[in-house]
């Protein structure tokens, strides 16, 4: 009997360690309970920062694209306009040349179209004077003057006549002589003028 009680008060005294026991389990459990809610509460918000940042860099990578593409553009576009630039450039060169050449040909028949005014002029005037002296040397008398003329006077109007046409002969061969300098100057500064040109368009021909 006594023994019966010693083991009835022993497996009372167990039972309440055990259920102390369990006691501090529960709370233990509950403690690791909340902890892993807040665990999986902190997973969720990492995820969910993890999909935005995801997010974002998927956005970023579409934009660098993008900005890659535009460049490779505006680059493209540099190119063909710096390309076009040298282009114009070397043009402008070769018009300056050319504008060049035309000037210096310009001037060329400036001076020649000068020298052949004023020779003309030179020329017009002498003409004049020649012809000014070929009237007063040919001018014949007055009607009151005339009168029958006598065998002498005869003789002295053909040597008149002779002289006047050996005159008019030496009137002409200065005319000629007068002329041909002219003439002569006139051919060379052509040919000069002609020369010049062809030397400038033959260079102008080069550098084009």
């Amino acid at each position: 009997m006594f023994q019966l009680l010693k083991d009835a008060s022993e497996s009372r005294r167990k039972c309440e360690m055990m259920k102390e026991q369990e006691t501090q389990l529960k709370q233990q459990l509950s403690l690791y309970m909340d902890k892993f809610e807040e665990f999986q509460s902190t997973l969720a918000k990492s995820n969910e920062v993890f999909t935005t940042f995801r997010q974002e860099m998927e956005k970023m990578t579409k934009k660098i694209k993008k900005l890659e593409k535009e460049t490779m553009q505006w680059r493209t576009k540099w190119e063909s306009n710096n390309q076009a630039l040298l282009q114009m450039a070397e043009e402008k060169t070769l018009r300056d040349g050319h504008f060049k050449a035309l000037q210096g040909k310009l001037e060329l028949l400036e001076r020649l179209c000068r020298a052949l005014h004023k020779e003309r002029n030179d020329l017009s005037n002498q003409l004049s004077l020649f012809q000014e002296q070929g009237d007063k040397g040919m001018a014949s008398p007055g009607p009151d003057q005339q009168h029958e003329p006598l065998p002498m006077e005869e003789e002295d109007e053909n040597d008149s006549e002779y002289s006047g046409h050996e005159e008019e002969q030496e009137t002409g061969g200065i005319h000629q002589g007068v002329g041909l300098p002219g003439a002569e100057a006139t051919q060379n500064a052509a040919a000069k003028t002609t020369t010049a040109i062809t030397t400038s368009s033959h260079a102008t021909s080069l550098k084009m």
